[in-house]
C-alpha cells in the first residue's frame, strides 16, 4: 500500500515450489530491508521481492517440505543477514538443523559454548550404542535362529576348487565348507582375501578412545566440538577422542598424552575439570585405500563376498541387510556400484 494514499501498489501470492501442492499458513511477519521485501512460505522457502514493484528478485528452497520442514513466521534482518527459524527439527529424520547457541545450551546445559558462537548444528536422529552389548545381543539372536558361533578360530586357509571358494580351514585344523564365505574380518580383511588369492588394499588406521572417571553431568548426546568429540558412557563416565592425536601420532616424536586430550575436551565440557583418565583403548579401523566402503563379490571368483568399512557400527546393520539379500537372492544392489571390490582389481 502507498503510505500517502493507502492505494494498493502491488500484491504477491506465493505459488508452491517445484511440483508440490499449495500449502498455506499465516505468517506472523515479513521483513523490509533496503529495496527488498523478504517473506517465508509454508513450504520452506525464502522469497525476496522488489519493494517498489513486487517483482520477484529470488526464490530459494531452504529445506524439503516433504520431510516436515516449514516456516510459520517470517524472517528478520540482522547485520545484512537474513535470519529465519524453521520448524521440522523435532521430527525424527536423518537430517541436520542449525539451532541457536542459546537453544543448544538448553539441550545440553553442561556444555561451554563460546560467546562468539551463534549457531550450532543439531542432528536430532544422531545417537550412540554400547557396541559390546549390541554384538552380544545380535549373536544371541543368531544362535536362536540356528547359527553356530565359534570364537577363537583363526582362519588360516581358504578352500578353493578352481574359480570357486568352498570354505575355510582354521588354525586348530578344523575345516568348514559352505556355499559362501563372507570376509568381514575388519583390519584382517586383506589377509583373508589373500588366502583366497585376491589382493585388495586395506589400510589400518588406529584410533584412541579415552575413558574418564565418573563426573556429575547431565550430558545425554554425542558432542562434536572443535578438534574433539565425546559422549556419556554410563556410570557418569565420559568417553572422548581428539582428532589431532589420531592424525599425527605416527609422525610425532613428542608424546601425545591422554591428559592432553582430556584437557582439550574439558575446555568445552567443564564438568571434566576434576576428572582423571581411567582407561585408554586403541582400536584399529579397517580403511579401504580410497577411504570408501568395500562390499560385494569378486568378479570371476564364486562363493566369496567381502564387507570392509570404517563405519562398522554406523553402517554394519545396512551391510548385513544388503549382503544377505545379494547372497540369498542373487540380485545386485545398484546402490553399491561405486563400492564394489572390483574397483581395486586389474
Amino acid at each position: 500500500l502507498g503510505a500517502a494514499t493507502g492505494d494498493l501498489l502491488w500484491e504477491y501470492r506465493a505459488r508452491p515450489g517445484g511440483d508440490g501442492a499449495p500449502r498455506t499458513s499465516p505468517m506472523r511477519n515479513l521483513a523490509v530491508y533496503d529495496d527488498k521485501v523478504y517473506i517465508a512460505t509454508a513450504d520452506a522457502r525464502l522469497i525476496a521481492l522488489s519493494a517498489r514493484t513486487g517483482a520477484l528478485a529470488w526464490d530459494h528452497q531452504v529445506a524439503d517440505p516433504k520431510l516436515g520442514y516449514s516456516y510459520t513466521s517470517g524472517p528478520i534482518i540482522v547485520k545484512n543477514l537474513i535470519v529465519a527459524g524453521i520448524t521440522g527439527c523435532q521430527r525424527y529424520k536423518n537430517d541436520v538443523c542449525f539451532i541457536s547457541a542459546h537453544d543448544a545450551r538448553k539441550l545440553e546445559p553442561d556444555l561451554q559454548i563460546a560467546s562468539h558462537v551463534d549457531e550450532v548444528v543439531f542432528t536430532p536422529s544422531e545417537g550412540y550404542v554400547d557396541v559390546v552389548p549390541l554384538i552380544g545381543r545380535l549373536l544371541s539372536h543368531a544362535v536362536r535362529r540356528g547359527a553356530r558361533v565359534l570364537s577363537g578360530e583363526r582362519v588360516t586357509g581358504v578352500i578353493r576348487e578352481g574359480m570357486c571358494v568352498r570354505g575355510v580351514t582354521t588354525e586348530s585344523g578344523a575345516r568348514f565348507e559352505a556355499d559362501m564365505v563372507v570376509d568381514c574380518a575388519g583390519p584382517a580383511t586383506d589377509e583373508v582375501a589373500r588366502l583366497a588369492g585376491v589382493e585388495i588394499p586395506i589400510d589400518r588406521v588406529p584410533g584412541r578412545l579415552i575413558y574418564t572417571t565418573p563426573v556429575a553431568s547431565t550430558l545425554r548426546r554425542p558432542i562434536h566440538a572443535l578438534g574433539v568429540h565425546f559422549r556419556p558412557d554410563g556410570g557418569g563416565r565420559i568417553v572422548l577422542a581428539e582428532f589431532g592425536h589420531d592424525q599425527v601420532w605416527r609422525q610425532s616424536e613428542e608424546p601425545w598424552t591422554a591428559e592432553q586430550s582430556l584437557a582439550a575436551v574439558a575446555a568445552h565440557f567443564p564438568a571434566l575439570a576434576g576428572a582423571r583418565v581411567e582407561a585408554i583403548r586403541f582400536g584399529v579401523r579397517p580403511m579401504p585405500r580410497d577411504e570408501r566402503p568395500m562390499v560385494g563379490g569378486i568378479p570371476g571368483l564364486d562363493g566369496f563376498f567381502i564387507v570392509a568399512s570404517h563405519s562398522g557400527v554406523t553402517l554394519g546393520p545396512l551391510w548385513g541387510l544388503i549382503a544377505a539379500a545379494e547372497i540369498l537372492d542373487g540380485v545386485p544392489d545398484p546402490r553399491l556400484a561405486p563400492y564394489r571390490p572390483a574397483r581395486f582389481l586389474s
